[in-house]
């Protein structure tokens, strides 16, 4: 069980650190105010940029097992409800 709790644990820390480097996440501090003992530290996350990043997986995936999409369909492939003209 330890070793599925450190592999998650190393999982987490990876995807933080590729998200850190795709851009997905940035740390900003804004200027601190005159006299103030405050850190203020804020997280913003790019989710159009995650969504293009996952589009762009999922093409090069598909691309890559010759077209065969989420739903074990080869692209243009007809439905096995319907019925092919190929006679």
């Amino acid at each position: 069980m330890k070793k599925i709790g450190t592999a998650l644990l190393v999982l987490v820390v990876l995807g933080i650190a590729l998200g850190f480097y795709r851009g997905w996440f940035v740390l900003t501090k804004p200027a601190a105010e005159v006299g103030s003992d405050k850190v203020n530290i804020n997280l913003a996350t790019d989710s159009g940029l995650i969504e293009r990043d996952v589009q762009t997986a999922k093409d090069k995936a598909t691309e890559l097992t010759g077209g065969v999409t989420e739903d074990g369909k080869v692209d243009g492939q007809a439905d096995d409800n319907v019925k092919s003209n190929d006679l």
